[in-house]
């Protein structure tokens, strides 16, 4: 467990979702409050990213006495260093015992904007709703929640995914095996099939090291659920989703490239 310091409350700040608690270990000499006094962060008016300082005076003087910080709560406030017009607040609860010092940011504003990736979008468009919910999930800390839509997503996804492997494959070798074993697979055919025959198929580029994707990602859907707490559930729901974008954004960038230069030598 690392100690508390200014770094580790401004990386808190910047990324912990809502509700979330980090325990430190307290610092040898305890800290007189959570003040820092900037943070990196996103300007609205500036149109880019910041640095945001505490502009606020912090009061006190030579000669009074200086509290150790205490369980209670504190409260952030930043101005953009730039326009000094665009602000961020927070708050958060802390707990301070002989040894650690735990912390709950549980207000924030603006409220932060949730990351979506354009690749991951545009290949679950027609599933959006869980996707858009997935991400919800992810950005607030509900591991539990976000883990069981990412294994609908890939459950109900597995047929495009397929179809792009399928793709890949025949554009060097028609007669392969495997591109028969992918035909025979209907939308109904068990999962432990489609990602049997996948995990077959999948090109050595799509398998660094030896590390299968699909084959750890089927191992992930089968535990399931209740096999995990939340903090698990989150990351592992975080893992499923970047596996998923390296096989993409491989199959895809590959796809492009073929078409692009079956273009030119159509066009010698």
């Amino acid at each position: 467990m690392e100690k508390i310091s200014d770094k580790c409350i401004k990386v808190f700040l910047e990324t912990a979702p809502l509700y979330s608690w980090k325990e430190f270990k307290k610092p040898n000499l305890n800290r007189s409050s959570m003040w820092i006094n900037e943070i990196d962060s996103f300007c609205e008016t500036c149109n880019q990213e910041r640095p945001f300082q505490d502009m606020r005076s912090r009061g006190g003087g030579a000669g009074m006495d200086i509290k150790a910080l205490s369980t209670g709560t504190s409260f952030f406030q930043f101005s953009c260093a730039s326009c000094r017009g665009n602000q961020h607040e927070y708050l958060v609860e802390q707990i301070v015992t002989d040894e650690t010092i735990k912390i709950q940011k549980y207000g924030e504003r603006p409220r932060k904007k949730l990351e979506r990736d354009p690749l991951l979008q545009n290949f679950f468009s027609h599933d959006s709703d869980c996707y858009e919910k997935a991400i919800v999930c992810i950005s607030n800390g509900y591991g539990i929640a976000a883990f069981a839509y990412m294994r609908r997503i890939i459950e109900r996804n597995i047929n495009e995914l397929l179809d792009l492997i399928q793709e890949d494959i025949s554009s060097t070798e028609i007669e392969s095996p495997i591109i028969a074993n992918l035909a025979k697979l209907r939308p109904e055919s068990k999962m432990s099939d489609k990602i049997s025959i996948a995990n077959q198929a999948l090109p050595e580029y799509l398998i660094p090291e030896g590390l299968n994707p699909l084959g750890r990602l089927y191992k992930v859907l089968s535990e399931g659920v209740h096999s995990y707490d939340d903090g698990e559930c989150l990351n592992r729901a975080k893992t499923i989703q970047a596996c998923i974008k390296f096989m993409i954004s491989e199959l895809a960038a590959r796809k492009k490239n073929r078409d692009s230069f079956k273009s030119l030598i159509g066009g010698l």
